[in-house]
């Protein structure tokens, strides 16, 4: 299948230019995509279609028939997940204390990027429990709070314009438990805990950690990843109620949904995004084939 014939004017859904350049972006890198991305790509590429098959939903009041085709549920598939978010969501925003909260997050440097991006169970696994460790750490400490945090944790691989970033960010709850889990400790309303120790802390535990599971990893790294200090960012949220609502869009849902993009002449798209920090709107064009290399499995 070519790429996209030129089109100027109209939309699709990235659902539908998936399914529209997805056979030529297997054809020519297919072979070098990992078994689970190439099996992501066919559930959403079968999603509601007849290869799923489907359901006759009928009112006996009315007489009203309607027929669906079955969606895929593939956290990945821009067209699921709405509903498991929504779910997710209500479960847990009635477990938010009545305190102020604090959205933390821990950024990998550019320099580690690369490497966790080939080797994502182990790469995603010490980012979290470095991080993790790391607020515990740090909140444990008598001359710090002195109290264990309760944590949830949220995993992120990239930004709005679909570049691989991966951070986690945790929503963190103004205070903590006791060492005897008898009192309740409570942080300064704008303040958790110093951001440029986090920094260290993670860093250094991410390291170690490395060292013992894959110590040759460290050899094909740059030094100064163990030299700079991280990226952590501390900010107050209120009740914790806004940033929950911010994490459940990316639980079940992908960090593109299935918004409409523009098609350009020459098989181009138009993307348009908000710049994080911003507020203003952007637009990205892309050719097809480049732009299935980065949007398809984020």
């Amino acid at each position: 299948m070519a790429a996209a014939a030129p089109d100027c004017g109209g939309s699709l859904s990235v659902h539908e230019v998936l399914c529209r350049w997805a056979p030529a972006y297997l054809a020519q890198f297919g072979a070098a995509m990992p078994a689970r991305q190439r099996e992501v790509l066919q559930a959403i590429l079968t999603c509601r279609t007849p290869a799923r098959g489907g359901a006759l939903h009928y009112c006996p009041n009315c007489d009203h028939r309607q027929f669906r085709y079955h969606s895929c549920n593939d956290r990945h598939c821009p067209q699921c997940g709405g509903q498991e978010a929504q779910q997710w969501l209500d479960e847990n925003a009635p477990l938010l204390l009545p305190v102020n909260y604090f959205l933390v997050t821990f950024t990998v440097p550019e320099g580690l990027r690369r490497w966790i991006r080939s080797h994502p169970r182990l790469g995603y696994d010490l980012l979290l429990a470095a991080s993790s460790q790391a607020l515990q750490d740090l909140a444990q400490n008598p001359k710090r709070l002195g109290a264990t945090l309760g944590l949830l944790g949220v995993l992120h691989t990239w930004t709005r314009t679909l570049e691989y970033h991966p951070h986690v960010h945790y929503l963190v709850p103004g205070g903590g438990l006791s060492r005897d889990q008898r009192r309740w400790i409570a942080s300064r309303r704008s303040f958790l805990l110093p951001v440029k120790a986090l920094s260290d802390r993670c860093r250094t535990l991410f390291r170690e950690a490395l060292q013992k599971q894959m110590p040759e990893a460290l050899a094909d790294l740059s030094p100064k990843v163990w030299q700079q200090r991280w990226v952590v960012h501390s900010a107050a949220t209120g009740s914790g109620q806004n940033a929950l609502r911010y994490l459940s869009r990316y639980v079940f849902k992908t960090a593109t949904g299935n918004r409409h993009l523009q098609l350009l002449p020459d098989g181009r798209l138009r993307w348009p995004f908000r710049h994080s920090g911003t507020g203003c709107h952007w637009q990205k064009s892309h050719p097809g084939r480049k732009h299935w290399a980065s949007a398809i499995f984020p």
